[in-house]
């Protein structure tokens, strides 16, 4: 009878430590949603590039991406996300994955912004605070090829 209770009790723990994982993957992707600007990103390259992001409930999301070298408005990437276990990983329409191979750590701060740091690359963090995409954006953005190019190379930004 102690075998029994032991194993169930076992069980039982497992079945909650699970569940737990999952209520905060739940919790994460319903603060995700949204549209995101990007207000900071580690990189050197931070004041040539402007950012807008979309993650839409059904896992998918659409990027304007503002590089200041190029002659265009805004670049518009589209595909779809996962968020697992604290981390969101993604697919541009492509089929490509997104530039951090093992995805970001994401965080929601007490302050409503979105942290995303780079799994591989700890000091690559990009924060985002909630913010209308504006009108103009879409209006003034250029979808770009598969590659990512048109008449010249601009890397994406996730």
């Amino acid at each position: 009878m102690k075998k029994i209770l032991a194993v169930l009790t076992l069980l039982a723990t497992i079945t909650l430590t699970g569940c737990k994982g999952g209520n905060n993957d739940d919790a994460l992707i319903k603060g995700v949603l949204g549209q995101w600007h990007l207000i900071s990103w580690s990189s050197e390259m931070s004041e040539n590039i402007d950012v807008y992001v979309e993650f839409k409930a059904d896992s998918t999301f659409r990027l304007y991406q503002k590089d200041w070298n190029t002659p265009i408005q805004y670049a518009t990437y589209t595909g779809t996300y996962l968020i697992a276990e604290g981390i969101i990983t993604g697919k541009y329409s492509d089929g490509k994955s997104w530039g951090a191979a093992n995805g970001y750590n994401i965080s929601l701060g007490d302050d409503g912004n979105l942290t995303m740091i780079n799994v591989d690359n700890q000091d690559d963090i990009s924060i985002f605070a909630p913010s209308t995409i504006p009108t103009s954006v879409p209006s003034r953005s250029a979808v770009m090829t598969p590659r990512g190019d048109e008449t010249f190379r601009i890397e994406r930004f996730l």
